[in-house]
């Protein structure tokens, strides 16, 4: 038989990136995305296939679907279950890959923007403000994607009073406005769920001039200068799968450095369990929680399942086990709150092992 030059992994990828999100065949057929005939792969290849799933401790997949894909592995050359070792830095408890600890430390001091971009869960925020106790520095957390009203939350608000029958307005300036003018650390946390207006009052603070526009005061027109002291760090989810999220401003992202931020490794997540949960969690349990996690991301990035668990997920699950719940009831629990149904049947082969 002729062989396919178009492995089912790119086929897959390819249909996935049009619906922009990851998703099952199922859901893609569905929809409507594959259209396209696939041809059997060959012996030599299925067998390649089972032989990596097997190698990886991985369930090899297949689907029948009319006329679409017949029988064939989801499943080729496999990821390992952890990423290549990385050297982290324990930064107040918590650990921080050393060059971007070092970078981000470094920026902080010399008053650098710098904005985080990574998946959810990773500890975006909790890494600002670890470096900042670290560095003995005040820090102050805004939540942009709450700031409906960017005027209102970034400049201030007109309050009407009332007294002795006599009705005034009066400003009262943000709590953004007081927190600029002090020495620290304002973290634009979610800086992709702000709405669109806080960008034209942003601009001026995060470039050389340093100052917060007030023409909407109606009282006092005088830009507010930024404290020499003050430094800004945005973090920000970017991506099809995060909703509420807005594409950032070129003009925006231009006034910072950006640090990308990755998930840990095995190592590094195991480190992180430990240090916070200490001995109520057994060494062996540890191991056998990150393990089954890496491998449901795993399967994941092969778009085997359409979910994958972040380090809060996994923090839950090991806070579940130190409570006396099973390992596998806490990830039944878990991965059924994500996923359903079909949640929970793409992650039994891995899970499964576990119940007792």
């Amino acid at each position: 038989m002729e062989k396919d030059p178009y492995s089912i992994e790119e086929f897959f990828k390819d249909a996935v990136i049009e619906l922009g999100r990851p998703a099952s065949i199922e859901e893609l057929v569905k929809e409507e995305l594959v259209k396209v005939k696939r041809k059997r792969r060959t012996k030599k290849e299925m067998m390649e296939a089972r032989e990596a799933a097997e190698a990886a401790k991985i369930t090899v997949v297949t689907s029948t679907i009319d006329d679409v894909i017949e029988s064939e592995t989801l499943t080729a050359k496999l990821k390992t279950t952890a990423a290549a070792p990385k050297t982290y830095q324990a930064v107040d408890g918590f650990l921080i890959e050393k060059g971007v600890s070092k970078i981000l430390s470094h920026n902080i001091k010399n008053k650098v923007n710098t904005m985080l971009l990574g998946p959810t869960g990773v500890g975006k925020t909790e890494m600002v403000a670890a470096i900042a106790q670290s560095l003995k520095m005040d820090y102050t957390v805004f939540d942009m994607g709450t700031m409906t009203d960017p005027i209102m939350s970034l400049i201030g608000t007109h309050a009407i009073t009332v007294k002795d029958g006599v009705t005034s307005s009066e400003f009262k300036k943000s709590r953004f406005s007081e927190v600029i003018q002090k020495p620290g650390i304002v973290v634009l946390d979610e800086l992709s769920r702000a709405a669109a207006g806080s960008n034209n009052l942003l601009f001026p603070c995060l470039d050389f001039r340093r100052e917060l526009p007030m023409e909407y005061s109606f009282e006092d027109y005088s830009p507010i200068k930024i404290h020499p002291d003050c430094v800004f760090v945005a973090t920000a989810n970017t991506g099809s799968q995060y909703t509420g999220t807005h594409k950032l401003d070129k003009a925006l992202i231009d006034r910072f450095m950006i640090l990308e931020i990755e998930p840990l490794n095995a190592e590094g997540c195991k480190y992180v369990l430990e240090n916070v949960f200490k001995d109520t969690v057994s060494k062996e349990n540890y191991s056998t929680i990150v393990d089954i996690f890496f491998a449901i991301n795993v399967q994941h990035e092969q778009f085997v399942i359409n979910f994958n668990l972040s380090m809060r997920h996994l923090k839950m699950i090991t806070s579940m086990v130190a409570n006396g719940f099973t390992i596998y009831d806490a990830y039944y629990a878990t991965c059924k709150g994500i996923g359903g149904k079909a949640g929970i049947d793409a992650v039994s082969t891995i899970i499964s092992p576990y119940k007792k």
